[in-house]
């Protein structure tokens, strides 16, 4: 059985239960001079129960129509079944679906309407009688406006709660796949950054030792040798890099400093100079730094076809700057991973990198970082 299905079976129990007890109310009238009930007076009390058939779609609409029907009850002369009783399932239907305003103005006119005109029009002496149903109806009102309110506030409640624990769940998961992105993202750059670097190495140093390992065997040797220690570094930093996903507690291998990783690119013939003190950059803008000349130099080795380069390392008491040039082809710069990847470094740190062509011709890379 679907929703809509069990609201409909629901909505009869209800007007069916309504009905029944109207009608065994309409059989037993207090009033001596009252008609004898008759069909019209069932018929009339299961109408009032009917109507609330329609109490989802139109509650105010049920409201009135069962006013209606107690009124043309009262107007053929049959036996009192209350004010506010017959109504009181269509005035707490209309406060549950949240118009209890209207509920307590309808109520408020009709008991203060049918409340003036018993006063007019009972016998002398019935004035206690009159009073007592009086109070009787407004604090049956009171009573079911008050309790549809309130199961509605509760259901609006607990609406909002499932609300907030979806939105807090929703939070939670968009957090959880931002910090998975954020490491998709940090470990690409970080694999990049040692892979493509030693690579490049690699590949210099193999081609190098190919060229010259029947003219020179101790060169050849030392480029075997320059390729084992790129290799065994390279492991270093990836296992580094995998421990601190995991999470494991080893001490980080010393870095080398600039100087020393500009020292040990070969290809290419580099010099390095330096301006200000550069002995007490701080570690996050340092490892910057190195990471974007490794990129930088890599680069280098590997594309612009460059003879030389020159690395500059500035230092003043506001920025840290360097700049990265060689003499190679030079051209439009292609913006691919490592270019990438240096600038979200940079960007990280509140720096800005700037990649282009040398008037002279070659290529050259400036970053300046705010310290």
């Amino acid at each position: 059985m679907n929703q809509s299905s069990r609201r409909w079976m629901i909505d009869i129990g209800i007007a069916a239960v309504v009905a029944a007890v109207l009608c065994i109310q309409a059989a037993a009238p207090f009033e001596q001079d009252a008609i004898p009930p008759d069909w019209r007076a069932y018929g009339t009390m299961v109408l009032i129960g009917g109507a609330l058939l329609f109490r989802r779609r139109y509650p105010i609409g049920t409201l009135v129509a069962s006013l209606l029907l107690l009124m043309a009850y009262y107007f053929m002369g049959f036996g009192a079944v209350g004010a506010v009783w017959p109504l009181s399932a269509a005035l707490f239907n209309v406060a549950l679906f949240g118009r209890w305003r209207s509920a307590v103005v309808f109520a408020g006119g009709f008991v203060v309407s049918s409340s003036a005109w018993r006063l007019i029009f009972e016998p002398e002496g019935n004035t206690a009688a009159v009073v007592s149903d009086i109070l009787t109806d407004i604090s049956l009102a009171t009573a079911v406006i008050l309790a549809g309110a309130l199961i509605t506030n509760q259901r609006q409640l607990r609406a909002e709660i499932r609300a907030r624990s979806v939105a807090v769940a929703a939070e939670k998961e968009a957090e959880a796949r931002s910090r998975m992105s954020e490491q998709r993202v940090h470990l690409a750059r970080e694999v990049h950054d040692v892979v493509a670097h030693a690579l490049a190495g690699i590949g210099v140093q193999a081609h190098l030792a190919e060229e010259i390992v029947d003219t020179d065997r101790d060169e050849a040797r030392k480029s075997i040798r320059a390729i084992i220690d790129t290799t065994n570094d390279a492991i270093g930093q990836l296992r580094e890099t995998v421990g601190s996903l995991r999470g494991a507690p080893t001490a980080p291998p010393v870095p080398p400093s600039l100087r020393d990783l500009v020292e040990g690119v070969v290809g290419v013939d580099i010099s390095y100079n330096s301006q200000g003190d550069v002995t007490t950059i701080p570690d996050e803008i340092d490892r910057v730094v190195r990471a974007v000349v490794r990129e930088a130099l890599t680069n280098t080795v590997r594309h612009s076809g460059a003879t030389e380069a020159t690395v500059t390392l500035m230092r003043d008491d506001h920025v840290v700057g360097v700049q990265v040039a060689d003499n190679g082809k030079g051209g439009t710069p292609v913006e691919g991973a490592g270019i990438k990847g240096m600038r979200e470094r940079v960007a990280e740190v509140g720096g800005t990198l700037t990649v282009g062509s040398r008037d002279e011709g070659g290529f050259v890379l400036t970053t300046e970082i705010p310290i």
